[in-house]
């Protein structure tokens, strides 16, 4: 570790996993403070109740429900505010932290916290940029469950951020993207994203018909996606398997979701659960069908890593082909017919696709450790260190 000072930027507490964009917080502090010495700070939007002993964290609990004159003003893609909003008890704080020490390197969590601190000069601003802010839009404006009217909106808004967005990482010092093949301009590095749970226990079950999904099911991409699963592919595979299993794990789900998903055979709801690796024990397969949102999905590497057979969308896939190969890792279905097939093919014969777990695992293993996230961090953010 250098004598050089870092401030680390986020709205996400750097102490907590619940999330994959908690995750990411965590294993990037964690890798920053392996480089440097690093302050955090800390602008509270999601964790009230949970505190922090770290000295050199300085959390800050901010509102940002914004007025409806503020709310029309982020409308118009004309400057940072189509971002996010400036907040003046940020950007205040923000200026007296630099000020009252000399930083060798700030380092923001997303653009948006950027833009919400006020930042004007990003030459000396290194961004984690995650995920591509306008890929979500994008994709929204693109998806037809959509009234014609919201797609319009999205289409506007996506223009809107990529071409404010844009011209932002082409001037901060340093950006990072979750995907590689976001890497857009020669300031831009891969900062791959890895599993929260990665551990030499076994989770190998005993091979059997148990099918699992995990993710924060208030999401609207993981919602829509199982949605999609239950209606379009989860009642072919029961026809051929009347004894397999469905488990949805994470809070959020929409009641009226719920309630019309447990109308399916053998589909379990639960919400939120305290013990996940019992979970994952007790399946054997580890579906991924999301088709929407931006950049990687990281329970997919987190399945990976607890040695489950993964069945995952193409869009679910994105950002992994550098490192995973399809039919040696994992299994990627490209359409509704081919999901259905594919976990047909799985569930006929669990013990024969159980080489794909182990494969899977060992390529995690491999590529997807803290020591990748140090490794680019070391080598691009201070290399004289």
């Amino acid at each position: 570790m250098c004598d050089k000072n870092i401030l680390f930027v986020t709205t996400y507490n750097p102490y907590v996993q619940k999330t994959g964009a908690h995750q990411r917080t965590r294993h990037l502090f964690n890798a920053l403070k392996q480089t440097a010495h690093v302050d955090v700070l800390f602008f509270n939007l999601y964790d009230k109740n949970v505190p922090i002993t770290d000295s050199h964290v300085f959390m800050y609990d901010v509102d940002l429900e914004a007025g409806a004159l503020s709310k029309l003003k982020g409308c118009v893609p004309f400057g940072q505010h189509v971002i996010a909003l400036k907040n003046g008890r940020c950007s205040r704080i923000y200026r007296e932290m630099i000020q009252r020490r000399k930083y060798d390197v700030v380092v923001f969590r997303y653009l948006a916290t950027a833009v919400m601190c006020g930042v004007e000069d990003y030459a000396d601003v290194v961004i984690d940029i995650d995920d591509i802010p306008w890929h979500n839009y994008h994709k929204m404006a693109e998806n037809p469950s959509y009234s014609w009217i919201k797609r319009v909106y999205f289409g506007y808004k996506s223009w809107g951020i990529k071409r404010v967005a844009s011209r932002i990482m082409k001037r901060c010092r340093l950006y990072y993207t979750a995907n590689p093949q976001d890497c857009l301009t020669d300031n831009s590095r891969y900062l791959p994203n890895i599993p929260a749970i990665l551990e030499s226990q076994d989770y190998v079950s005993a091979c059997n018909k148990n099918i699992l999904f995990v993710g924060f099911m208030a999401f609207p991409p993981n919602y829509q996606g199982v949605d999609h699963f239950i209606n379009y592919i989860w009642r072919n595979v029961c026809r051929k398997h009347p004894d397999a299993h469905f488990y949805v794990v994470g809070k959020g789900t929409p009641e009226h979701l719920r309630k019309a998903w447990e109308s399916y055979p053998h589909v379990h709801v639960l919400g939120f659960v305290d013990d996940l690796k019992e979970m994952y024990r007790k399946c054997s397969v580890v579906v991924s069908p999301v088709y929407s949102g931006a950049g990687t999905n990281i329970k997919v590497l987190e399945a990976l890593a607890m040695k489950k057979i993964c069945v995952v969308s193409d869009f679910a896939f994105k950002g992994f082909d550098a490192h995973l190969t399809d039919g040696v890792d994992l299994l990627v279905a490209r359409s509704d017919s081919d999901y259905t097939v594919l976990l047909d093919k799985v569930l006929s014969d669990v013990s024969a696709c159980m080489n794909l777990a182990v494969h899977g695992y060992v390529s995690i293993r491999k590529n997807y450790t803290s020591c990748a996230v140090v490794s680019v961090i070391k080598d691009s953010l201070l290399p004289d260190c």
